[in-house]
């Protein structure tokens, strides 16, 4: 039945991502409790779970992943009683969210072992679910019920999602996939239609990342087509004057205006902290603080640079102490540093860490002692994230995890590049590298069940394609290739 239905059973799967943000979105909108939307969620990911284990031919793979999550809880759970455990429940809810990736990402490559037509009908999965991001956005702002990526100044077509990093990383990673399929259709109207919408919704989205994705999926589209022999001048017509739009009308954008306020309220700071440093003397070095220690002198400049400090970082005072948050900051009279929102968590986790038994650096402490004064410093970069959530062992893993598919496709291309570097790979390549990006500068994938679900479906792909697929045996060679073997002979 499983096999019979796996197309149906996909194309759910795909559809309930947004769908599910949408509900997640209305529950917390309208005061209602989230536990429902928890509960589809979890539903949705134990059903795909059980799924890939009855489809799976050897399903050793499936024990060793939950031995090894198993145990790594485990050991997590004892670092986190020995420093004092606050709420096991939803530590154990939040490291779910973290290990759904290894595990969708192997119910995908299952899917795929099951049915070769799955890789296809993933392709429709993602048109599907961005087909309902479009159109959810679009209805929120004609209805004038668009949340807006940046709430402070109402700037951003964010649709109904709660979570702008995770939005456009989703958006993100999908385009490149997007736009890699509709350059193979032969109905022009569709593949101007998909670049159109990918790119408008990127733009509007207004974050930095998501409009970055718009260059390197249009520019990173016309390298991969010629180096695949699919040079089409129509296309890269296309291509090229979506992105010069873009960069013609970059003022007009979210990105840019909100960037703009920014900076100028960073200049007014500044300003403001110059003018107070200058009335009470010049900036203070840890020379200063360790000689006013040791000799009582220079206090009054330590005072008057402990009052900055207090000001600008008030919570992170309290907690931990002038003198360490300010050696922290390395005694820096740079606005940016003082109040900048990722900067100021890395900092609190990194304090509240060193305070720490020795096991929580291994395996890291739980996200509910990450809040202080209802302010919740869970740091805003998925990789720190998982290494002051999980310690180091725990980043250890999931990186290994990560290299692997990496590993994969380093090895396909030294290996056969002619065979492997397909458009699909191509396509699939830039969807990866907009992933790590994103979970590099932002927490919107690793620790998130929406982007995440992405993440695995690229990471099946890249196996599916190295792994998997069958090539002919011949192969004719193209585009870049075919001149090289011309220029050989």
């Amino acid at each position: 039945m499983l096999k019979k239905h796996l197309a149906v059973l996909l194309f759910i799967l795909f559809a309930l991502q947004p769908v599910m943000d949408v509900i997640s979105f209305w529950t917390e909108r309208l005061g209602m409790s989230t536990m429902p939307a928890l509960l589809l969620r979890m539903l949705v990911l134990v059903c795909t779970g059980l799924a890939g284990l009855i489809l799976a031919e050897n399903r050793k793979p499936y024990w060793y992943l939950a031995a090894i999550c198993g145990i790594f809880f485990l050991l997590h759970a004892i670092a986190c009683f020995a420093a004092g455990y606050i709420s096991p429940f939803a530590d154990l809810t939040n490291y779910i969210r973290v290990i759904q990736i290894p595990l969708f990402t192997l119910c995908m490559i299952t899917f795929m072992k099951t049915d070769s037509r799955a890789f296809r009908w993933m392709g429709v999965g993602i048109v599907l679910a961005f087909g309902i991001i479009t159109a959810v956005v679009f209805i929120s702002v004609i209805t004038n019920t668009n949340p807006y990526t940046y709430t402070d100044v109402n700037m951003g077509a964010l649709g109904w999602f709660s979570t702008t990093n995770s939005q456009s990383a989703i958006v993100s990673m999908v385009t490149p996939i997007l736009i890699g399929m509709a350059y193979r259709s032969k109905r022009p109207w569709i593949f101007i239609l998909t670049v159109g919408l990918t790119c408008v919704q990127l733009f509007f989205l207004g974050t930095r990342l998501a409009y970055m994705a718009i260059f390197v999926s249009l520019f990173g589209m016309i390298v991969v087509s010629f180096i695949c022999g699919y040079a089409s001048k129509w296309k890269y017509a296309v291509l090229i004057a979506a992105a010069l739009l873009c960069l013609l009308f970059v003022k007009q954008s979210p990105m840019y205006c909100h960037q703009s306020m920014y900076a100028q309220s960073m200049e007014e700071k500044q300003s403001d902290l110059n003018y107070m440093s200058s009335e009470r003397g010049t900036t203070v070095t840890k020379e200063d603080v360790e000689a006013a220690e040791e000799e009582n002198t220079n206090l009054p400049l330590l005072r008057s640079m402990n009052q900055i400090y207090c000001y600008y970082r008030s919570n992170l005072v309290q907690r931990f102490g002038v003198e360490r948050v300010m050696e922290r900051c390395n005694f820096s009279s740079d606005v940016s540093q003082m109040t900048g929102a990722r900067k100021t968590k890395i900092i609190f986790c990194s304090l509240l860490l060193e305070e720490m038994p020795f096991t929580s650096r291994l395996f890291g402490m739980e996200r509910d002692a990450m809040i202080y004064k209802d302010n919740n410093y869970d740091v805003e970069n998925d990789f720190h994230g998982i290494y002051f959530l999980y310690g180091i062992v725990g980043l250890i893993l999931f990186l290994l995890f990560l290299l692997y598919f990496v590993y994969l496709i380093l090895w396909a291309l030294v290996k056969n590049i002619q065979k492997y570097f397909t458009m699909e790979a191509g396509a699939y390549g830039m969807a990866f590298l907009l992933a790590l990006v994103n979970a590099y500068n932002t927490a919107g994938i690793l620790r998130r069940p929406n982007a995440s679900f992405y993440l695995s479906v690229i990471l099946a792909v890249i196996y599916y394609l190295v792994k998997i697929k069958k090539y002919p045996e011949h192969i004719k060679p193209k585009g870049i290739f075919a001149m090289l073997q011309k220029k050989k002979s």
